[in-house]
């Protein structure tokens, strides 16, 4: 949520313009998207990477980024690379988000992660890792937001890669410093759903290069996200779920919640690029004594489908290179 203590800018742009008064209509085009309502008691978290949060709600798609968040209608929507310096000005002021303000009452904005909520936390947000001592710490801010509810706590990261040819490998080092001491002592004190860009690709065991999460995996170990020790650092946290034997237990690690439903075999991505196909990057982990309250975990491929550019298109970007992911939780509330 934007600071009170802050002064306000005016609106950025001409607040006249003709795209700004098509983007205040109430009344929007009829919504492709259809999606299953979830039954009384429960709480649904969606997060999306929308490469630049601003460009995502563009009129070229007529509203694509408004009717998926009306459409799901998630009681939590984290948001990666929001890609918009003082997000909290801009989004609080820009007339186009009134639709996303009116919807959620409690915003959280960092400038390259941002979370909205139904749900008042329990605490002020943290941004960052508090302690950290290694990465970056206004990167840090904007990278990562962790609201506490009375349940758990929730995490939204955009992780940094490691760079064409792993050239920001250190960075990511850096990251994985701080970030692996300060998800442990969330989880210490509560449950920890986390999620977000992950920008890391697993493999079917942690010693091979067998991987489901890659369209064209011959590429393992020499793309971004793909470097021995991002996928250590990951593994490192996620661990093995075949010794879940009791989900409520205090465990020590955390489990992909999309992996553990739909198995090692199933292929399916969060992310498309022309050079090199589809990745899974994005998604949950969750600490495991939280897994007796999940319901359901989905890719929203129907979000693609509706809004990527048809092949005969010039000129024209998707969306975004990234589509959500949706968590429905067995709970009253968070």
């Amino acid at each position: 949520m934007a600071d009170p203590s802050r002064k306000r800018a005016s609106p950025p742009g001409p607040t006249g313009s003709r795209s700004n008064k098509r983007a205040r209509l109430e009344v929007l085009p009829d919504n492709p998207l259809r999606f299953h309502r979830e039954p009384q008691g429960t709480v649904q978290i969606s997060t999306w990477n929308v490469a630049g949060l601003a460009s995502s709600n563009a009129e070229k798609w007529q509203f694509g980024l408004r009717k998926y968040i009306e459409a799901e209608d998630a009681h939590v929507v984290c948001f990666t690379e929001v890609n918009q310096k003082d997000a909290a000005r801009f989004f609080e002021r820009e007339p186009s988000w009134q639709f996303l303000r009116d919807r959620y009452p409690f915003r959280y904005w960092g400038d390259r992660t941002a979370t909205v909520s139904k749900f008042r936390p329990v605490s002020p947000p943290i941004f960052g890792f508090p302690d950290g001592k290694h990465y970056d710490p206004e990167d840090g801010r904007a990278r990562a937001v962790t609201l506490e509810f009375e349940e758990l706590y929730l995490l939204a990261t955009y992780v940094p890669n490691s760079g064409d040819k792993f050239k920001d490998l250190d960075r990511r080092k850096a990251w994985i410093a701080d970030f692996d001491p300060f998800i442990r002592s969330l989880d210490a004190k509560k449950p920890v759903i986390w999620t977000g860009d992950f920008n890391v690709i697993r493999t079917v065991t942690p010693t091979s290069n067998e991987t489901n999460d890659l369209a064209w995996p011959q590429n393992m170990g020499k793309l971004p996200g793909t470097h021995q020790v991002e996928r250590d650092a990951h593994e490192r946290l996620v661990g093995d779920p075949g010794w879940l034997e009791n989900p409520r237990r205090r465990g020590k690690g955390f489990v992909d919640v999309w992996r553990l439903i739909y198995g090692d075999a199933r292929r399916q991505y969060t992310h498309s690029s022309k050079k090199w196909g589809g990745w899974r990057l994005d998604g949950f982990i969750v600490s495991e004594r939280l897994l007796h309250r999940i319901r359901d975990c989905q890719i929203r491929q129907q979000v693609k489908r509706q809004f990527w550019p048809p092949k005969d298109s010039v000129g024209i970007g998707a969306l975004s290179d990234h589509w959500p992911v949706w968590l429905s939780l067995e709970m009253e509330r968070l």
